[in-house]
């Protein structure tokens, strides 16, 4: 049964004992720790403990020492730290590729990361020098419908999906230039395909932005780049100009992650 933190967040206590268990065993080194002082440790009960210790031990997540009883972190979680390992880097050579372009084009940039395959978070921003420029708040959320961000995620989907969830719904009007017609949004969608970065001209708000996203290994989008402007600094051909300074932006941070740029 999930229950209520004081944070407002509903968590699984077997999941938050799990771990409490490995972030317990991180810090025994070679030595491990035995199931009594386990329990000591987190306070939770042996029953709990046994059953936990089980479940981890089946899954390659703790590996038990038949001689000495002691548990020690399995081999299950070194893919993991690998990966985690890979993402914090990737987003650190993002974030350092992008934070000077604000300054170098007097626009506002930002990265957002997604969250499934419908959203899209901002987790970094950077601004021009001055005090005027377009804002944006780390931590909002943009899903498919919503502008540049938006269709990068729809390129992101396979193309019947893709297809499939624009037909489905009726286009929600951000702005009176949103695209409402679902052939017209699914022809921007292919061009973003082909392109490598998509554009919104007033379509969310009543700027203007262009995005491009960069691919993982396994061919899933890891990260969007984003920059807005003004309409009246940010038009015409400025648009594509920036677009593929996004687009190439982002085939050197997956080139340099070892990561093939998407076939345009």
């Amino acid at each position: 049964m999930a229950r209520q933190q004081g944070d407002g967040k509903y968590q699984v206590p077997a999941v938050v004992g799990a771990i409490s268990v490995l972030n317990e065993l991180s810090g025994t080194g070679e030595a491990g720790a035995t199931l009594s002082q386990l329990v000591e440790s987190t306070g939770l009960s042996k029953s709990t403990m046994h059953n936990l210790l089980s479940t981890l031990d089946s899954h390659g997540f703790v590996r038990r020492d038949a001689n000495t009883r002691q548990y020690r972190l399995g081999p299950a979680l070194i893919p993991l730290g690998n990966e985690a390992a890979r993402q914090v880097k990737l987003v650190r050579s993002t974030l350092d590729r992008v934070a000077p372009l604000a300054g170098r084009y007097g626009l506002s940039f930002a990265v957002a990361q997604p969250i499934d395959s419908s959203e899209l978070r901002i987790i970094s921003r950077f601004y021009p020098p001055g005090d005027v420029h377009v804002g944006i708040t780390v931590g909002s959320a943009y899903g498919p419908m919503d502008g540049a961000l938006g269709k990068v995620l729809l390129s992101a989907m396979d193309e019947d999906q893709a297809r499939r969830l624009i037909k489905g719904r009726k286009l929600p009007a951000h702005t009176r230039a949103t695209i409402t017609s679902p052939e017209s949004l699914i022809g921007e969608v292919e061009e973003v395909r082909s392109r490598g970065w998509s554009v919104s001209h007033g379509e969310f708000n009543e700027n203007n932005a262009v995005a491009a996203g960069i691919w993982g290994t396994g061919g899933d989008l890891e990260l969007v780049l984003l920059a807005l402007g003004f309409p009246t600094q940010f038009d015409g051909e400025r648009l594509a100009e920036i677009g593929e300074v996004l687009r190439d932006t982002a085939d050197e941070v997956m080139n340099g992650a070892g990561v093939a740029a998407p076939g345009r």
